[in-house]
């Protein structure tokens, strides 16, 4: 297949510029290795056993916690035990088998405290109690490594033999489960054997990308929310035209028949045919993106949106620049897309509705154009490879409101009138709000350094980009995201 111009000759070819000469791309640099349990990593199977004479607390400080998903459940209830791991940079959690589950960069050390309540990553972390001695680590340690036998036997039906035993016994403040009862499944099921591959940490870089309305988009929600004022009776079909709105102003084709559309709002647009790249803010996000990351750098990139016709307008773009992409809608899909050839795809667009159930190998980066995707979508990432995520969210307007909601940021309301009002509050203002899952991320405003734009492959074309949220962790590679 013949590869499309650099993105440098791409864009300026859409704006009717010069062509620039292209700028040679250099090599990446080697990931680095890291191991489940400790940077020594295993011995054997399982978590490390100390050596007699080590002290755990010489350079860190353990405590013993409770975790849990993040959710908007009214009554929540706690996932597991765990442990936390803190050092001078980093906050390390893991469950009751020593696995990381999440790793927190950017903190403040008087916060790690007993009952104090935290956010690390996508999780809620409670601190039951801090491990004052070696004989405690030892014999948290022990229980970690009985929990993983424990684990492995549950999973296979068959006994695994420990190599040592340990007289220490140390109580858990809480119990929280009870061993679960084997199904004929498991028992039927044999233990895989720990690789390399197995063993190798993977790096997670998520950003949440706020991104400014363009002009059109500001005009058409603006109209939309003077127009809902003069009802008697407000219609939640509003909203809808609202999200379309915001993922792209062409979209109202499809419903121009609707009395908004075609008396109010189609006298002040362009036509249909005139809509174009950079009259959303999300779709010019998207576009450079696949020019930097697919075109320019070769990587594989997934983008996940909620709607088919949205996904639509990104594959006519993909097939306009000659970027190779597949619609993935099943496995024989997915398998297409997982391959490694010159000529296979780069770009897999997935409808959040349809999503395939075999996961996406060597897939470096993950588009989610509608922030409700994440859980689902992010499940599909092999995690074999350090990978990108990048939510998009429209700023200043519907899509912002709901997403502070689904955060629990602020009040829910159920009023059209409250939802479609474009002065909302920024997000990045709302972070003195108790349990605001977002209060440790890393926080990004313009002008944006040259540092952060290569680790994010973005340009200074991208002028909407008004803030942006991140954070990194490392999960085991081929662990669920």
């Amino acid at each position: 297949m013949r590869r499309s111009q650099a993105p440098s000759a791409r864009r300026a070819a859409k704006r009717g510029l010069p062509l620039e000469p292209e700028v040679a791309k250099e090599p990446e640099q080697p990931s680095i290795q890291m191991k489940w349990g400790t940077s020594g990593g295993y011995r054997h199977l399982g978590p490390r056993r100390y050596d007699d004479a080590e002290n755990p607390l010489k350079d860190k400080r353990i405590f013993l916690v409770l975790w849990r998903q993040q959710s908007n459940k009214k009554h929540k209830i706690w996932t597991g035990n765990g442990t936390l791991e803190v050092t001078a940079t980093r906050a390390t959690l893991k469950d009751e088998t020593n696995k990381t589950l999440d790793v927190l960069t950017f903190f403040k050390p008087e916060k790690f405290q007993e009952n104090a309540l935290l956010e690390i990553g996508m999780r809620d972390v409670e601190i039951q109690l801090e491990l004052k001695s070696v004989d405690e680590c030892f014999a948290q340690r022990k229980e970690e490594i009985e929990n993983w036998y424990r684990q492995q036997e549950t999973a296979t039906g068959e006994l695994v033999s420990q190599s040592e035993n340990n007289s220490i016994s140390y109580q858990r403040p809480k119990i929280m489960f009870k061993k679960p009862k084997q199904s004929p499944e498991l028992l039927a099921t044999t233990i895989k054997p720990i690789t390399q591959e197995s063993e190798q940490r993977i790096e997670i870089r998520e950003y949440i990308c706020m991104l400014s309305l363009a002009d059109i988009q500001q005009l058409a929600l603006q109209l939309l929310a003077d127009h809902c004022r003069t009802l008697k009776e407000q219609s939640s079909e509003l909203l809808r035209i609202a999200q379309q709105i915001c993922d792209h102003p062409v979209l109202l084709k499809h419903i121009e028949d609707h009395p908004f559309v075609s008396r109010i709002l189609l006298p002040h647009l362009p036509p249909w045919q005139e809509l174009g790249l950079y009259d959303s803010a999300k779709f010019e996000f998207v576009h450079l993106m696949l020019d930097n990351l697919v075109v320019a750098c070769g990587e594989k990139c997934a983008i996940v949106a909620t709607s088919q016709r949205c996904l639509d307008i990104i594959r006519g773009y993909c097939q306009s620049w000659e970027v190779p992409h597949v619609q993935v809608e099943n496995i024989e899909h997915a398998e297409n897309f997982n391959k490694t050839g010159e000529m296979d795809p780069l770009v897999a667009l997935l409808d959040a509705n349809q999503l395939p159930s075999i996961r996406l190998t060597g897939c470096k980066n993950m588009i989610l154009y509608n922030y409700s995707t994440r859980s689902t979508a992010t499940r599909l990432l092999a995690a074999d490879v350090d990978t990108r995520i990048y939510t998009l969210i429209t700023a200043g307007c519907l899509e912002e409101r709901m997403f502070q909601q689904h955060l629990e940021l602020v009040e829910s309301s159920e009023s059209v009138i409250d939802l479609l009002n474009n002065r909302v509050n920024p997000t990045k203002a709302l972070l003195g709000v108790d349990h605001n899952p977002l209060k440790n991320w890393n926080q990004w405003e313009p002008p944006f350094s040259q540092e952060f734009l290569k680790e994010t492959f973005q340009n200074d074309e991208l002028t909407t980009l008004s803030f942006v949220f991140s954070k990194q962790e490392e999960v085991l590679a081929g662990s669920e995201i």
